[in-house]
């Protein structure tokens, strides 16, 4: 295939890609094997990015593979020389921007962006303790009372590094979802009559461009299924063993499992072993009552 073929074919990948992590490894594995043509791949991302049309939690999905494909093509410079990590760094504050547009990834973004920063070394303690607080200011809280529109603030005209522009801009937008809730809360009709599905989720209405931004009932769903797999994938790393780098071998040998797990742990006696035993039963018993078809 020539460039533009490929650079085709990556559009395809970006347009169709899904939240689980298989999908996400084997586009990023496309582009890596690709690297030699990242001066056609890049703008095709930013494309993606760029579409209006494109669904906000396809753009979402697209972030976490600009994030894979960041910390590959980092953490292995000198096999890719370090394809992508420019061009995406100077391009990651626009990208975070066009993202979060809809306000229901701002959770996915910042999950994205603590790993995007502990990889290139960048302290974000800061910024995670934010992300969990309450960042409405006095300011803010007036204006909420007085049902006034939300004010952006002003650009630092300070020379910054790309990753804390990125921070800056999901605070501010979380901010603002803050203040748009505490608002609507405050100054919006409320209901006490039983409220049905499908009047639940018909939130858009077509007289009204401003619900255009609004998700439908498919894509909430769909939203409750990437949120799951977004969550398994960020405990996928409590499962990351140390292994010494100078072994060769990409299985465990038997001498390494014998060092590390297996004498790590002395035989139970019998008190010990009674209680495993009596906690193995309590489980079985409760997976055999879970059971629809009881004998």
């Amino acid at each position: 295939m020539d460039s533009f073929d490929i650079a085709s074919k990556l559009l395809q990948m970006l347009h169709s890609i899904s939240p689980q992590l298989q999908n996400i490894t084997k586009i990023v594995h496309f582009a890596l094997k690709n690297h030699k043509l990242e001066d056609y791949l890049l703008p095709t991302i930013i494309d993606v990015i760029d579409d209006k049309q494109l669904d906000s939690s396809i753009k979402s999905n697209v972030f976490q593979f600009i994030e894979l494909l960041l910390i590959e093509s980092y953490q292995n410079k000198d096999k890719f020389n370090g394809a992508y990590v420019h061009g995406l760094m100077q391009n990651l504050p626009y990208v975070v921007k066009q993202v979060i547009v809809n306000k229901s990834n701002l959770h996915n973004t910042y999950l994205s962006l603590c790993n995007i920063s502990k990889v290139f070394d960048v302290d974000c303690d800061e910024y995670i303790l934010k992300f969990g607080c309450d960042l409405l200011t006095e300011e803010d809280l007036v204006r909420i009372a007085n049902n006034e529109e939300f004010e952006q603030e002003e650009k630092s005209k300070e020379k910054e590094e790309d990753l804390v522009k990125c921070w800056k801009i999901l605070l501010q937008d979380k901010r603002q979802s803050q203040y748009e809730r505490a608002r609507l809360l405050k100054h919006g009709d409320l209901t006490a009559d039983i409220v049905d599905e499908d009047q639940m989720f018909s939130t858009r209405d077509k007289t009204k461009p401003e619900t255009a931004k609004y998700l439908s009932k498919r894509q909430i769903l769909a939203r409750m299924e990437d949120d799951r797999e977004v969550h398994k994938r960020s405990k996928e790393s409590f499962w990351v063993v140390n292994r010494d780098k100078d072994k060769s071998a990409n299985f465990i040998t038997e001498n390494e499992f014998l060092d590390h797990y297996w004498n790590r742990f002395q035989p139970l006696d019998e008190k010990e072993n009674n209680e495993f035993l009596d906690s193995l039963k309590d489980m079985n018993d409760m997976v055999r009552c879970s059971y629809k078809d009881k004998y």
